[in-house]
């Protein structure tokens, strides 16, 4: 289903970083949105719907929660828009004076959470206190710890870096489908409540992508079986794909950043590290990420020779004719280049 770009179960506030790097940002963030507040008091009204009715719009954070937002509210049943563009980082996305006017606007915003959005949560935290519901949805679905592969090596360069510090869960949370599944019905009753979307239209619609999302998590998990045990190893770029290790069978072994967040930086002394493993594993591919620069990563690459770099999708859609365009064909199109790099 395509996505136009650009509870109350507001029972989670956005989490803020005490630290006072950040200060900076909170201080923008803040002003951004209040500004944004007064411009919303005198913004156009909604588009009407088909009966005249206003069209209830829901904002997502990004894009690949935009497109299960509009499987869920299905039909046209509301106007649903990703704040981050396709190819953004949700790590790193700076919110304009814009952003924060169209989440006041909205009947409903629904964000990751879990630190994902870390430049994002001052902003989504004002616009929660002005009233609009905010639902940060990974938080509903059994998040596990962050695994924190080969952290130990970066302490100087991790820590200094503005805005990138991760919290002590994983929030990549929509890397296993059967999670997210299981989280829907969170998802349809803050439509309802909120949103004011009609609950049997919207319950039909969960119903429909619920059976699509266990299709394709039964097909992946048929894929990846295809792959001999001790082929299921993955190097990343940075700590993102532990959900899909751990519904799918896999081993993350290392990560060039050692964090859950794209914003850290690679170590010397710890890409040497990753390199002995990937020798000592046998190691055919390892994976880069087509929103993040890939020169760490192929140098590493380099340095051991005879391993493939092959670029996987993570924080975002891919484009048009990407074949990951929609949630299910961004997971369908990862596992594809996945088992065939590493069979």
């Amino acid at each position: 289903m395509a996505v136009r770009q650009g509870t109350r179960v507001q029972d989670h506030r956005c989490r803020t970083s005490a630290r006072s790097s950040r200060t900076r940002s909170r201080i923008l963030a803040t002003a951004v949105a209040a500004a944004a507040l007064g411009a919303a008091a005198c913004s156009g009204d909604p588009s009407p719907g088909p009966s005249g009715a206003e069209t209830p719009t829901i904002l997502a954070t990004t894009s690949i929660w935009a497109d299960v937002v509009a499987n869920v509210a299905c039909d046209g049943l509301a106007e649903v828009e990703a704040i981050i563009p396709v190819g953004g980082d949700p790590h790193g996305y700076e919110p304009s004076l814009q952003d924060a006017e169209r989440m006041t606007n909205a009947s409903l915003v629904v964000a990751n959470g879990l630190t994902l959005e870390g430049r994002l949560e001052d902003t989504l935290a004002t616009v929660a206190d002005s009233g609009t519901p905010v639902l940060m949805f990974a938080e509903h679905m059994d998040p596990i710890p962050f695994q924190g592969h080969h952290d130990d090596h970066d302490d100087e360069g991790h820590d200094e870096h503005e805005g990138h510090d991760h919290g002590t869960e994983d929030p990549h949370v929509w890397l296993d489908p059967h999670r997210v599944a299981e989280a829907l019905p969170v998802l349809a009753q803050a439509l309802t409540a909120d949103a004011g979307l009609d609950a049997a239209a919207v319950e039909a619609c969960l119903t429909s992508y619920r059976a699509e999302l266990e299709a394709v998590d039964a097909e992946i998990a048929a894929k990846v079986e295809q792959l001999p045990a001790e082929s299921r190893k993955l190097v990343t770029n940075h700590d993102a794909f532990e959900y899909y290790a751990t519904r799918y069978g896999f081993e993350v072994i290392g990560t060039v950043i050692p964090s859950s967040s794209s914003l850290a930086e690679a170590n010397p002394a710890g890409l040497e590290e990753l390199a002995e493993v990937i020798e000592h594993e046998g190691i055919k591919a390892i994976f880069a990420e087509l929103q993040h620069s890939g020169e760490e990563i192929e140098a590493l690459a380099a340095r051991i020779g005879g391993v493939e770099v092959v670029t996987l999708y993570t924080g975002s859609l891919g484009p048009p004719g990407s074949g990951a365009e929609t949630y299910t064909g961004y997971l369908r199109t990862n596992t594809d280049l996945i088992v065939d790099s590493l069979n």
